[in-house]
Formats: structure tokens, C-alpha cells, sequence
């Protein structure tokens, strides 16, 4: 296979960064772009359908393209999946929060169905230190997992408002649909780029299965003050608590924190943690301590740790990431060629539509622990929990 036939539905922030990376891969050959809001993405030899929301159904019937990209707004993800899974495409989906509880099942069933391969693009299990640590955990190096943290934690204010304090409205921006979910929703709403890295360390829709969620949420002050300094509408309504907290605990007693933190000032963090009966890392530190090892109650520099257990991918194509990439520190290129060797049947992409379920169920079963003050407890298969 040189070449597979590529298409996008939606080229907004997210779709141009990565169509631009994969002009620099020569496997991905994109033919066609959609989106109603786009009129020229600036490549020659790419058609452009944007003709209403709809005009993305003649782009895949006209160029029949082997690999679709979904990066459309987060409510339209499955529609738009579903759609080119219909006509035999295989799909790189992006990733968000879910919007209901198994909301991607339609999806995994017609995709068994056509024979079609889902890949969640979710670039945090790329970052180079992420896959270094899994190589560790698989080396033993931590010992028994016993707790593990990550979370969103990304000051998103001046996105989902605009210059005068109002949400949703920054115009050709995700704040028009992203902004929404703050107004309406209280819980975990992105929750896969700190949960996802944390079930490929440690096995969790492998090994091991998600047993009980607890969230909290803080009150909701820090996007209202900032719309009050920028002279908006102070009335406006915020549901989303500031902090939203979640705990997880799986069947072998492993225990997950993860954090939702994007109405307030900080620099951003994914805020990683691994701990186990051997050791412990902290990502954003870049510090570990490992018994035996280190010395005794000292913090080290983690990076003749990382180097030693570099992954393959960041071996084989880490120059050219950080030189390509410079945006997400070269994780969305080796995440594109990871989906490249995948396709190719070179190795196993490392998620798959099931992993993606799961990190994505996590927003559902938080507004509802948040609702109703009350710890949700899995009473059957994996996505079935007590609601």
C-alpha cells in the first residue's frame, strides 16, 4: 500500500494543524476537505465541499477515499463517523467528552459490520515521555501500579470568550460550540487527554476495568469574573464548576484522579502521576524517585530515565516530529505515523473505538455522581454502570 485516499470533515483549528502535518507524510494522500465555514484551505489539488452541513456526504461519495478524518465540532463526531463507516471508510476520530452513555456503541457495531478500523487520535498517549513511562511500567520499574493522576488543566477563558465578555461568540473559533457545554453541563468534559494515557500505563480496558467514579465540582467564579472585567453580561448562566474532580477506583484497586481546570489562571498541565510499590514520576515536574535507585528520598531528573526507555516510535521518528510538530511538542506527528504503520498492519495502533468509549464515558457518569451527590457503581459489562 503507497498511498491511502484521505478526507476530512472539518478543517477548523484542530483539522488544518493536522492536514498540514500529513502533507509531510507522503502515505496520506488528501484529496477532499468539508466544512460549510471553509472555502479554500490553501493547498492546491485539495477540493473544498462546503455547500451546507450535509455537502461533506457528496464529498465522500464522489472521491470514495479509503481513510476519513473526523475533526468536526464534538456533537456531530458519530454522526459524521457513522456516515463514512456506512460506505466502507476506515475513520481517524478525534477525541472529546461524551455527550450520553454509550454513545458510541452504534458506531463500534457498524463498524464490525463493514469491516472498518477506528482510530481515536488522542495525541497524549504519543507524548515522548508518556510512552517512555508505559516502557517502564512494562519493565517494572514502578512495580505494582497503585495510583495514578492527569487531567485537562488549560486556562480556556480567552477562547470561549470573546473580547467583550461574551460566550461563544469568538468568531471561526470552536468557543460558538464549545462555549455551549459551559452553560449547560457540570462535569468532566474533556477528559480523555488525562485519562487516556493513565489506561495504557496501567492496563485499565486491558487488565483491569473502571469499578467506581466520584466526582465534585467547585463553584463557578472564574469565567464570570473575567466576563466582568471585560465588561460583559454578569448574569450570564455558568454551570460548569471551576475544578471538577473525579476519582476512579478499578477492580484491582487502582486508584485514578482526574481534573477538569479551564476556567481559571494557570499555565497548562496535564498533570501526570504514576505511583507505584517500586517508585514514582511526576510529569510535570519531570522528576522520579525509584527505590534502590535514587537516592534515598530524593527527587531526580527524569530524563536519563526517559532516554534509557524511549519508545520505538519516538527512536524511529522523534527528530522529525519536534522539527514538524513544534505546536504539541511532536506528539501529533508520531500519533499520525503510529496511524500510518497501523493502517499498513506494520503494529497496533495503541487505542482502539472501545478505549475511546470508555475515556469518553467518564463524562456522563460525572455530571450524574455531581447531580446527585453520589458515587456510580458498575453493576455488569464495562459500560453499564448504576445510573
Amino acid at each position: 500500500m503507497e498511498k491511502i485516499k484521505t478526507t476530512f470533515i472539518g478543517v477548523g483549528y484542530r483539522g488544518m494543524q493536522l492536514l498540514k502535518l500529513l502533507r509531510h507524510i507522503p502515505f496520506f494522500e488528501i484529496v477532499a476537505v468539508a466544512d460549510p465555514e471553509i472555502s479554500d484551505v490553501g493547498i492546491p489539488d485539495i477540493v473544498c465541499y462546503n455547500n451546507g452541513n450535509d455537502d461533506y456526504l457528496n464529498m465522500l461519495d464522489v472521491h470514495k477515499p479509503d481513510l476519513v478524518f473526523v475533526t468536526s465540532p464534538w456533537q456531530y463526531h458519530v454522526k459524521h463517523a457513522m456516515q463514512s463507516v456506512d460506505r466502507g471508510c476506515h475513520v481517524a476520530l478525534e477525541i472529546k467528552g461524551g455527550l450520553y452513555l454509550n454513545e458510541y456503541q452504534p458506531l463500534i457495531d457498524l463498524a464490525e459490520q463493514r469491516g472498518c478500523r477506528i482510530y481515536p487520535l488522542e495525541n497524549t498517549l504519543f507524548l515522548r515521555e508518556v510512552m517512555a513511562v508505559h516502557e517502564m511500567v512494562i519493565n517494572g520499574i514502578f512495580g505494582e501500579i497503585v495510583y495514578m493522576r492527569g487531567g485537562y488543566r488549560h486556562d480556556l477563558r480567552s477562547l470561549l470568550l470573546d473580547d467583550v465578555g461574551n460566550i461563544g461568540n469568538r468568531e471561526k473559533t470552536e468557543s460558538i460550540w464549545r462555549g455551549k457545554f459551559y452553560q449547560c453541563d457540570n462535569g468532566d468534559i474533556y477528559p480523555t487527554h488525562g485519562l487516556a494515557p493513565l489506561c495504557m500505563i496501567a492496563g485499565i480496558n486491558r487488565t483491569d476495568r473502571i469499578k467506581f467514579l466520584t466526582s465534585s465540582a467547585s463553584k463557578s467564579v472564574g469565567m464570570l469574573q473575567r466576563i466582568r472585567e471585560l465588561g460583559g453580561d454578569e448574569k450570564v448562566r455558568i454551570t460548569m464548576g471551576d475544578i471538577v474532580s473525579t476519582q476512579l477506583e478499578t477492580e484491582k484497586g487502582v486508584l485514578v484522579l482526574l481534573t477538569h481546570d479551564t476556567t481559571l489562571p494557570r499555565p497548562r498541565s496535564l498533570d501526570f502521576e504514576v505511583q507505584g510499590t517500586k517508585g514514582i514520576w511526576q510529569g510535570d515536574r519531570r522528576q522520579i524517585y525509584i527505590e534502590g535507585n535514587s537516592p534515598e528520598e530524593v527527587w531526580e531528573d527524569d530524563i536519563s530515565y526517559i532516554d534509557y526507555y524511549e519508545h520505538r516510535y519516538w527512536r524511529q521518528w522523534g527528530k522529525e516530529a519536534l522539527l514538524r510538530d513544534t505546536h504539541h511538542q511532536g506528539m501529533d506527528y508520531i500519533m499520525l505515523k503510529a496511524l500510518e504503520e497501523g493502517i499498513k498492519g506494520m503494529s497496533s495502533y495503541p487505542a482502539t473505538l472501545h478505549d475511546l468509549a470508555l475515556w469518553t464515558s467518564i463524562t456522563p457518569w460525572s455530571k450524574v455522581s455531581i447531580a446527585e451527590h453520589r458515587t456510580i457503581c458498575c453493576f455488569g459489562s464495562l459500560y453499564e454502570f448504576n445510573l
